[in-house]
């Protein structure tokens, strides 16, 4: 009985230990935002350390390196604008390429209009060690070009079509939006963003997913 206890005490405080390390990496996060919001997207670590009232060595302690920092923070920004992007998916028409491109490009124009330091810090990944596995989905793009062809694929399967080429078609809307949002941002006057939505659903206006080859005249 007394080991059961023991064992009992033990994992709960293994339990409350992994909590507190989750919510101050969390929180470490939050200052992480913060610091990138007021320095810019090449804020250094020592910023980082300043804004969370703490040393670099504690950060470290929790991420391993300004990788780990970086991944933590993507995947705090995807969580951030999944919502817009899953409700943008779930208003379009996965088949039709054109609405779903467009309302997809205004929720991710949104963020790089909200928050254009955040935006730049998640599209400039550190470099990865030598000796570091190639994450071909690494950092936001990928990360959304994911879920998004997995979507199509579900599209296409569910309508009894062939979904081999879903992963081609989700990765290639996002990197023809992030190419549209990079443009964008460095234009100077910025057209309004509803003007760029407007003219990226005029380009993908014919597109149908699974739409029959026109017939030879």
């Amino acid at each position: 009985m007394s080991g059961n206890v023991a064992t009992m005490t033990t994992d709960g405080r293994d339990a409350r230990w992994e909590q507190h390390r989750a919510d101050r990496r969390r929180e470490l996060v939050s200052h992480a935002l913060r610091a990138i919001r007021v320095h810019g997207a090449q804020v250094g670590m020592d910023a980082i350390a300043a804004r969370a009232g703490t040393s670099k060595t504690v950060i470290y302690r929790h991420f391993g390196d300004r990788e780990g920092l970086y991944d933590a923070v993507v995947e705090s920004v995807h969580s951030y604008i999944h919502e817009g992007l899953a409700a943008a998916f779930r208003l379009s028409d996965p088949a039709d390429l054109g609405r779903l491109t467009a309302d997809l490009a205004d929720a991710y124009l949104e963020l790089v209009e909200r928050d254009p330091e955040i935006y730049r810090f998640v599209m400039t990944p550190p470099p990865q060690g030598a000796d570091a596995v190639v994450d071909p989905v690494r950092g936001l793009p990928g990360v959304i070009g994911e879920e998004i062809s997995a979507a199509i694929a579900h599209s296409l399967t569910e309508r009894g079509l062939d979904a081999s080429a879903a992963p081609t078609w989700g990765h290639g809307l996002v990197g023809f939006i992030k190419a549209t949002a990079d443009h964008w941002m460095a234009s100077s006057p910025r057209p309004p963003r509803e003007d760029v939505v407007a003219h990226i659903a005029d380009f993908f206006a014919p597109a149908r997913v699974g739409a029959p080859a026109p017939a030879p005249h």
